[in-house]
């Protein structure tokens, strides 16, 4: 893997004389001077490791974008091809520095920052694809807006980090296999998930207080008439992508968090809460994203919507060791959100106002954080054998790739 990656760093260089090409700008020759350099100090490890880390994913990833607004711009009517080679080619490009240049962290703290780094920074502030030739309401605006290559492109990431450094990747860990009574006690909780997410959906705007729990009115709820997104394809993709990518993001700090609070007492506990935070502070972005037209309250609101939400799925991947339900009910709660019609959008129901919206998301918290307290109490020697599960460093092939 060792060879790829720095045949990849040649090929780049070649990318980067042909985006210079095109487009002159000083970012590109800043690129092209980091590449080369790349390029000349691998004999130095810390240098080198240092720049593979920080800069080169950063590098690579936009310049798969670049490439392709470039195609797009000489083969417009290839727009649907070179999407879909762009598509491909973003998901798979972090693969090799990751194994090779991430699997080389050792110590653990630099591992979660790195991570950090890599989704927050690198994944999630990449622009879009400049697409040609294509309806601007179809199924392909709404995919390439939606940023769902992105999340695919974090839990690629994630996977290879992940076993790069030697843990499992528990995307479905058979936990429950021939334990009846706990298979249907995790398909109870994963039921009473979905009702939080149905009451945390219709309780904004209820009109009276019977609203609350029963009596919803799904006529509110209608994809093809969001007030949110453009068009029913929106609300569908930009769910399953925050389902995607936030949660494989989430399943990393978790795993991450526990090795690092290894020798605590409050392990888990820490883990849970630190996870959460990880997850809630990167929806203050929201307030910036011209789609969502989210005012500054509403995003503080939802940075507290989110902690919450965080510790209960957090814990429910310790409980399940799965990562697939968290995925399914954080998607299933985003397109309840982003269907909302623009009835929804009047402000006069029971929790009206800024004062009706604090209560309503100190409701939800409670919710959340008492269902994950509850899950911790009640599940905690299962926890802790899935947390060792999640913990313990095996040999694998991507470790042994990693430094050949």
């Amino acid at each position: 893997m060792k060879r790829v990656f720095q045949a990849q760093l040649y090929l780049n260089i070649l990318m980067a004389v042909i985006i210079l090409i095109n487009y002159r700008t000083v970012k590109d020759w800043i690129y092209l001077g980091i590449l080369a350099a790349a390029v000349v100090v691998s004999k130095n490890k810390k240098i080198s490791q240092l720049i593979n880390v920080v800069l080169i994913p950063m590098i690579f990833i936009e310049q798969v974008r670049n490439l392709g607004d470039i195609l797009i711009q000489h083969f417009s009517q290839l727009t649907l091809l070179i999407f879909w080679i762009y598509a491909v080619g973003t998901i798979i490009v972090l693969i090799p520095v990751t194994i090779v240049e991430y699997g080389k962290i050792k110590k653990p703290i630099w591992r979660l920052i790195a991570s950090v780094w890599m989704i927050n920074f690198v994944i999630m502030f990449c622009y879009l694809l400049t697409l040609k030739n294509v309806n601007p309401d179809g199924f392909l605006v709404s995919l390439n807006k939606s940023g769902l290559v992105y999340a695919l492109t974090i839990l690629v990431y994630v996977y290879f980090a992940i076993k790069s450094w030697g843990y499992e990747f528990c995307f479905n860990l058979p936990t429950f296999k021939g334990k009846k009574m706990q298979l249907l006690s995790f398909i109870l909780i994963f039921g009473i998930a979905i009702w939080i997410s149905f009451f945390q959906t219709f309780s904004r705007f209820a009109q009276r207080w019977q609203e609350l729990f029963w009596n919803w009115d799904f006529s509110l709820l209608n994809p093809t008439e969001s007030a949110l997104l453009k068009n029913a394809w929106s609300v569908f993709l930009y769910s399953i992508e925050a389902g995607i990518g936030e949660e494989a993001a989430r399943y990393i700090n978790l795993v991450l968090l526990l090795v690092i609070f290894k020798n605590k007492k409050w392990q888990i506990n820490g883990a849970v809460l630190g996870s959460a935070i990880l997850f809630a502070l990167p929806h203050i972005g929201n307030a910036f994203n011209s789609e969502l037209k989210q005012t500054p309250i509403a995003t503080v609101f939802q940075v507290i919507d989110t902690f919450g939400f965080g510790c209960f799925a957090a814990v429910l991947i310790l409980y399940s060791g799965k990562l697939w339900p968290t995925m399914v009910i954080h998607a299933l709660y985003d397109i309840l959100t982003f269907s909302g019609t623009p009835l929804t959008q009047d402000d006069v129901g029971v929790f009206s106002g800024n004062t009706g919206h604090f209560i309503y998301v100190i409701i939800n918290l409670v919710f959340w954080v008492s269902f994950a307290a509850f899950l911790l109490i009640r599940n905690r020697k299962l926890i802790k054998q899935n947390v060792q599960i999640l913990t313990q460093v095996q040999k694998t092939d991507l470790t042994i790739f990693g430094s050949n």
